[in-house]
């Protein structure tokens, strides 16, 4: 099991592509609530009629515990950037066919997928530290 890890690290430690889209999945997800939360901010500040209506309605969806809400609804819109992440590992296996040379050099079909697994659930594991910290962070700091 760890040899398999081994061998995915080494595969995407070099992987241009890979730490791009990464970092992009590192952005966006914080960036776009940081957005709607300015967004909030300058329609409740203002004052006025429609600043107490927005209050009244909406309260604040950055405090606890609608944080998690707001946080998770938002960050949605770009659940399609691990999606890609994802494919592009899986495609660049077949596109360089090192799927063939690990089974060239005694992996078994079973250890392959298990393999590509082990890549889906780090994506979604750091994908959901991602909306952990980000979480915490709003509903702490507003």
């Amino acid at each position: 099991m760890l040899s398999l890890i081994k061998t995915e690290w080494l595969k995407l430690k070099k992987y241009k592509a890979f730490w791009w889209m990464f970092g992009i999945v590192m952005l966006t997800y914080p960036g776009i609530n940081l957005i709607f939360y300015s967004v909030y901010e300058n329609i409740t500040v203002k004052g006025g009629m429609a600043s107490e209506l927005a209050k009244m309605l909406i309260g604040n969806p950055y405090a606890f515990p609608e944080v998690w809400h707001s946080v998770a609804y938002f960050s949605s819109w770009f659940v399609i950037i691990p999606v890609v992440l994802v494919i592009m590992i899986i495609s660049n296996e077949y596109t360089y066919k090192t799927n063939r040379q690990n089974i060239i050099d005694g992996w078994t079909r079973k250890e392959f997928i298990l393999s590509k697994l082990f890549d889906v659930l780090i994506v979604a594991v750091v994908s959901t530290l991602m909306y952990v910290i980000i979480s915490i962070f709003f509903g702490v700091r507003y």
